[in-house]
């Protein structure tokens, strides 16, 4: 009976792991503001963002009448330029910061409709280096909002919010289970080996699902406009190589407990 009890748990530790992971890194890096900020300030120095961002930035400038069509080629690849040499500028991240704290705070909002982000002071930021490289001087709108997502992508945001309540259940369930296959184990240390091993069946199962679905993700990506578009592509790509991070150290730990395991068996035999 100790020996069945031990499985259970051990299963049950291993089910509850899988769920677990992916929901403490939602938890962190998109439901907490600060955590998502800092996430997301990795893709400001991307080039294939800032070129997206300035194609979007002249079409609107064009939109509103206060650019040429003619210029808008022009003005779409003085921005870009623009954009790669001032991404290493003080006042970049932080502008780039900004914009992304608004669209954290608008998409966890109880507004409804398509998820906006306010790119007034990123944008702020790059027209004003332009200096002499197009003929004619801009000024940004108070009011530049981009849609980044549609109604419905408000919504599967909104059913993130619980990442972090059901995150530390899933801890919690995680421990619990883990001690009690443990305790109710014949053999300590081959239950230590066999946490282990569950904790590398975790780290292979989530990175696996996390391969077939980011790309599904990503195929299924149905921004507005190229800059949602890259914008969407970017974030799914980089949150599942810093959830991969997460599981490597998972993976690590896991075949730690594996070799104290199996040492500790080793000793326990010899002793005897």
């Amino acid at each position: 009976m100790r020996s069945f009890t031990s499985v259970v748990a051990w299963l049950a530790a291993v089910v509850a792991g899988v769920l677990t992971v992916p929901l403490l890194w939602i938890s962190s890096h998109v439901v907490d503001e600060d955590g998502y900020v800092a996430f997301s300030s990795e893709l400001a120095t991307d080039t294939e963002l800032q070129g997206a961002f300035a194609a979007y930035l002249a079409d609107d400038f064009v939109q509103r009448g206060a650019l040429p069509k003619r210029l808008q080629k022009a003005a779409t690849s003085a921005l870009s330029l623009v954009g790669r040499q001032t991404s290493n500028q003080p006042g970049f991240v932080e502008a780039w910061e900004q914009t992304q704290r608004s669209f954290h705070q608008s998409a966890f909002s109880d507004d409804s409709g398509p998820l906006m982000v306010e790119a007034g002071p990123l944008a702020d930021f790059v027209v004003q280096r332009l200096g002499d490289a197009l003929p004619v001087s801009l000024q940004v709108p108070g009011d530049l909002t981009v849609e980044i997502g549609t109604a419905d992508d408000r919504r599967a945001v909104d059913r993130l919010s619980m990442a972090r309540t059901f995150g530390l259940l899933g801890l919690l369930v995680v421990i619990v289970a883990g001690v009690t296959s443990l305790l109710s184990a014949r053999s300590r240390p081959l239950a230590i080996a066999g946490l282990g091993v569950g904790a590398l069946v975790v780290a292979g199962v989530v990175r696996v699902a996390t391969s077939v679905v980011t790309p599904r993700i990503i195929d299924e990506t149905r921004g507005t406009t190229e800059f949602a578009q890259s914008f969407q592509k970017l974030l799914v790509d980089r949150a599942s190589d810093s959830l991969s991070g997460w599981l490597v150290w998972v993976a690590v730990a896991g075949a730690a407990a594996v070799a104290v395991g199996l040492v500790g068996r080793l000793v326990a035999g010899r002793s005897r």
